[in-house]
């Protein structure tokens, strides 16, 4: 593994986890690299030691959400919200109607085709996963100040608005 220029434990002022090495100053690219490979690592581990995705896991979570956001809609404009293939979305929405979270309704514009819908158990299985990762995230931030919080939030939403139009993001190593 080669690692260009020293690599220093911490953050300026002495401050941060030994997990977090720092690379030369300037080297923001670097360190951006890293701490979204241990947010993955995290975000997964958080996962499986969770109970929130036993009824749904976590693609039919942000199906239902989306769905829910959006309105019933065809699987071809599902999958484009979702930036995923059509295939994809209709195993994704055949698990979720199999388990009676959703349901095909015929598009009333065209009868050869289907709208999908939240059901009422879709809703109340949504709604315990969320109200069960908004706590889970609440208790990770309670510490910080609501200028943080929504700093974080405007960062979020615009690293996901870069992976979803760059798709070098998606073919990088």
């Amino acid at each position: 593994m080669h690692v260009s220029g020293p690599i220093v434990v911490g953050v300026e002022g002495g401050q941060g986890d030994l997990d977090t090495p720092q690379r030369q100053p300037g080297d923001s690219i670097g360190v951006i690299e890293l701490e979204l490979a241990k947010l993955v690592r995290h975000l997964d581990t958080f996962a499986r030691r969770s109970s929130r995705y036993l009824e749904i896991d976590r693609a039919g979570y942000l199906a239902l959400r989306t769905i829910e956001h959006l309105g019933p809609l065809s699987t071809k404009a599902l999958a484009t919200a979702l930036s995923l293939n059509a295939s994809t979305v209709t195993r994704q929405v055949g698990a979720l109607e199999n388990g009676g979270f959703v349901d095909r309704r015929p598009d009333p514009s065209d009868r050869r085709s289907s709208t999908i819908a939240l059901t009422a158990a879709g809703r109340r299985a949504m709604g315990g996963v969320e109200r069960e990762r908004r706590a889970g995230i609440e208790a990770l931030v309670r510490a910080w100040g609501d200028g943080e919080r929504a700093m974080l939030g405007r960062v979020l939403n615009r690293l996901n608005a870069s992976l979803l139009h760059d798709d070098r993001a998606t073919r990088a190593g």
